[in-house]
């Protein structure tokens, strides 16, 4: 276990949060974490501190969801009196100290101008009912990730009107990409502590990575993929270079012995065109995708079909998209063009779709509508070869919103063949949910 980069990550952020939680100002501790930390936060609180954790106090996570004050507190009250109960009514391991609870939430405690008073109050008197010495530190843990910033600032507003118990904390969380408790901790600087994980993802994944059997070939490339893909993200142009010839070395050697490995060349240059896109050296990221595409035509005569041309009609689309960016639209047109017939030849006709809607997007940026207008019937008909629960969740009602008000396109297909068609996918208003499709 001690070699365990998640459990050392993990016992690290146990550390940190204990800290803050025996601090005597702090009420309140909120995890702001980094997007890619989520699933760590997520077994930090899941099962540390609900399950495995060592740590002698009470701990209690809420799962309950936020929709509006009111309706929050009540709902944390009633998960409480639902666990309490069950509690009381199940085989309890020897370890546990306490073997019935007789609490019960009081729905009394409400104030007319606080709707989290109610909440506050029970959350006390449940702390003093399991320690009234208060030597023991009671934390609740609050996993309310969905709501407004205005909201979040109006609870902790609330939450902190009232004293809690001094063997009291709450815990919340937010993620940075979303950082709706950022105006509470503002206001609320000496009650609200700030823990940042700072949890080394990439290098926590590379060493668990590193822990497979690295003389299996397989292995070791994953470990330098994984590498090379950290190094494109930290925009390290030295190391991007160094593992690029280090896992390219991998496959070739590999090659020598099976063919499915040049899939795998594919991949490393989609990696580095996609690095070039991001910096915006798009003539870079064409060469790479020039790359990637040469190497996903060879496997066709190598490795079985069905996997080949759907590989090789990705690197069509992907490089199609880099000829979009340098507004080359008949290359990019070419390239779509390639990838709807790759999809065809192996029966991926949903992606095929997508790939008529392309051809069609494209054409109609260089040549007239009408010579656009092919792509686009093609691409509709195969409605005949999707599964219905397939297209209303892909990217075929796009194909249909580019359309499905152009007057061409209906007098080829007719009115009511489009009625006869859309209206049992997307109702009889499929107008406007095409429309919306794809907003939010």
């Amino acid at each position: 276990m001690l070699n365990n980069p998640v459990q050392k990550n993990i016992d690290k952020l146990v550390r940190q949060w204990q800290e803050l939680h025996l601090k005597v100002d702090c009420r309140i501790i909120c995890i702001s974490y980094k997007d890619k930390e989520t699933s760590m936060i997520n077994a930090f609180m899941e099962y540390v501190l609900g399950v495995e954790s060592e740590f002698e106090n009470f701990i209690w996570i809420f799962e309950s969801e936020f929709l509006d004050h009111k309706s929050y507190a009540n709902a944390i009250l009633k998960e409480m009196e639902e666990l309490i109960a069950t509690w009381n009514t199940m085989d309890k391991p020897a370890q546990y100290v306490i073997e019935n609870i007789n609490w019960i939430p009081d729905y009394k405690l409400v104030e007319e101008k606080n709707p989290m008073a109610v909440l506050v109050k029970n959350l006390n008197s449940f702390a003093n009912y399991l320690f009234p010495e208060k030597k023991q530190k009671v934390c609740y843990i609050f996993k309310a990730y969905s709501m407004s910033k205005n909201d979040a600032l109006k609870w902790m507003d609330y939450a902190l009107e009232y004293d809690f118990e001094k063997h009291v904390t709450w815990t919340v969380a937010q993620s940075d990409t979303y950082p709706f408790f950022e105006k509470a901790i503002d206001l609320h600087t000496s009650k609200i502590a700030i823990l940042e994980p700072k949890i080394d993802v990439n290098g926590m994944v590379e060493q668990l990575a590193s822990q497979a059997n690295q003389s299996i070939p397989e292995n070791k490339y994953r470990t330098e993929l994984i590498k090379l893909m950290h190094a494109v993200e930290s925009r390290s142009e030295n190391k991007v270079k160094l593992q690029t010839k280090t896992c390219l070395d991998l496959v070739l050697k590999e090659l020598k012995k099976d063919s499915n490995w040049i899939s795998q060349v594919v991949t490393v240059y989609v990696i580095l065109y996609n690095d070039q896109i991001g910096n915006k050296n798009y003539k870079e990221a064409l060469y790479f995708a020039t790359k990637a595409v040469e190497a996903a035509e060879a496997a066709k005569k190598t490795i079985e079909p069905s996997m080949s041309y759907r590989l090789a009609a990705q690197t069509h689309i992907g490089r199609g998209s880099i000829y979009v960016l340098l507004d080359n639209w008949q290359k990019a047109h070419e390239d779509y063009a390639q990838a709807k017939m790759d999809y065809q030849y192996c029966n991926d006709f949903l992606m095929m779709a997508e790939a008529c809607r392309l051809c069609g997007w494209s054409r109609n940026k260089f040549d007239k509508f009408e010579n656009a207008l092919p792509f686009y019937e093609e691409g509709f008909y195969l409605h005949e070869k999707i599964d219905a629960s397939l297209i209303t969740s892909s990217s075929y009602p796009l194909l249909l919103k580019e359309v499905i008000y152009n007057d061409k396109f209906i007098k080829l297909i007719t009115k009511d063949k489009l009625d006869k068609i859309l209206i049992p996918l997307f109702g009889k208003d499929y107008s406007f949910t095409l429309d919306n499709y794809g907003k939010r």
